[in-house]
């Protein structure tokens, strides 16, 4: 047995293929209860289990331009049809205390986190079935990955293009874009057939949205109507540059609306506004 397992000791599979640059990862087991009470009774004093046991999987990786592609985590998650769909993914975890199996993921949450200076990141969540553990088809030393990467990037300028029906339009050449994120978080509704405790769908449940926000510091009035009756909607472009102001990474949303603007200031800091969108999920 090892005396400790390391971070440089850890690999990350799905459906068998090893997921590079992650970052970050963990995994979290909570059993689903039901507290059965007795008469003259003051405490519980059983509780059993219900069905849907299930185990949550986490992980963060830097987004590349190199050969994991632009956005290796949508990848995945592209192989099954999009964020709505009820396929599901097998993770399997293996470090040099052995081997943990996650079965029936399905995403609960995907975001895309960038800001200025700072590299490129995307996370992800999924919801499987209970872990199994087992010590066999554990790490050693030599099983370390010697991979290479080129193409991480911190945005040096980030700019946000969007056009709507209305006057909720955003021109932000102007102004000072600190950070920007984009996220779904699909809920799946689990399924459950007689006479098994683990889920045999998760479907998800409609409708389904995402929600993009950037953060600006303030430099002029940004003159944006919030009042129209009905939300104007429209596609927007997040541009992230290098220091020449080439365009290195874009993500594009469409069926954008305006939700919220958000202006905040503190002693001896910039002022600063926040902008939100929803977005639909149609895949």
């Amino acid at each position: 047995m090892p005396e400790r397992v390391h971070s440089s000791d850890i690999q990350l599979f799905i459906n068998d293929q090893r997921v590079p640059v992650v970052t970050s990862l963990s995994t979290s087991s909570a059993k689903s209860l039901i507290d059965l009470p007795q008469l003259g009774v003051s405490h519980i004093k059983e509780r059993i289990l219900t069905s849907n046991q299930s185990t949550d999987i986490t992980f963060e990786t830097n987004l590349t331009t190199g050969s994991t592609g632009i956005n290796p985590i949508y990848s995945f998650q592209q192989m099954q049809s999009g964020f709505l769909s009820t396929g599901e993914f097998d993770f399997t975890i293996k470090d040099t205390a052995g081997v943990t199996t996650i079965s029936g993921g399905a995403l609960t949450e995907y975001s895309i986190d960038g800001s200025v200076g700072d590299i490129v990141k995307g996370l992800t969540s999924y919801r499987g079935d209970g872990a199994i553990f087992t010590s066999a088809g554990a790490l050693t030393s030599a099983d370390q990955s010697k991979d290479f990467f080129e193409g991480f990037f911190r945005p040096e300028d980030i700019e946000i293009t969007s056009t709507t029906n209305g006057d909720e339009g955003v021109d932000t050449a102007s102004l000072n874009i600190q950070n920007f994120q984009i996220s779904v978080s699909p809920s799946k509704k689990e399924v459950t057939r007689i006479g098994t405790r683990v889920p045999r769908f998760r479907y998800p449940e409609l409708p389904a949205q995402g929600n993009l926000t950037f953060n600006v510091i303030k430099n002029k009035v940004t003159g944006i109507n919030i009042s129209s009756l009905i939300c104007d909607s429209g596609v927007i472009k997040i541009d992230l540059k290098d220091f020449d102001g080439n365009s290195v990474m874009d993500f594009t949303t469409s069926g954008c609306c305006l939700e919220k603007v958000d202006e905040s200031a503190s002693l001896d800091d910039n002022t600063t506004i926040s902008f939100s969108y929803y977005f639909p999920i149609i895949q």
